[in-house]
């Protein structure tokens, strides 16, 4: 290979790496309000972007509850106002909650993000969707008495015994 080759491929090296290095990265709250913006119009193909690829199927069953919400209750989600009023990270940096304000319920919602290939992502759950106030839909009550434990992963005290 000739010397201006390799100082040609050298310099695409180079100017390759000061790209990929100069991309801004996107913060957890940044990703969480486009992740609450997609929601917002329904985009859940671009809300697909936000979150990790454990979620989609959550993100999916959302979909078909907001497929079944009136279009006043639909025009007023694409009205609220979203607002970040904490962001916290783990010493590691690999996880953050944000915790956000949405102005059509007036409630808190605290999000989990992971780092996935060093990109903020939102970990959903099933619990994180679930409509607790859904007209139509009886809200499940937790009955302590069918609770067990299983004693035998519970270590013992032997110093007391």
């Amino acid at each position: 290979m000739s010397y201006y080759r390799r100082l040609v491929l050298l310099f695409g090296i180079f100017l390759g790496l000061l790209i990929v290095g100069c991309q801004k990265q996107t913060t957890p709250d940044e990703v969480a309000l486009e992740f609450m913006h997609a929601i917002q119009q329904s985009n859940f193909e671009q809300a697909k972007e936000y979150i990790t690829k454990e979620s989609h199927q959550v993100l999916t069953l959302y979909s078909f509850f907001d497929g079944r919400r009136t279009a006043e209750e639909r025009e007023k989600i694409k009205q609220a106002e979203i607002k970040v009023l904490d962001t916290k990270q783990n010493d590691a940096g690999d996880k953050a909650q944000v915790t956000i304000l949405n102005s059509s319920t007036q409630q808190k919602e605290t999000l989990q993000l992971v780092k996935e290939n060093a990109t903020w992502k939102i970990s959903l759950t099933f619990e994180s969707i679930i409509p607790i106030s859904a007209p139509g839909v009886e809200t499940p009550v937790l009955d302590s008495t069918i609770v067990t434990l299983d004693t035998s992963l519970v270590p013992l005290d032997t110093a007391s015994h």
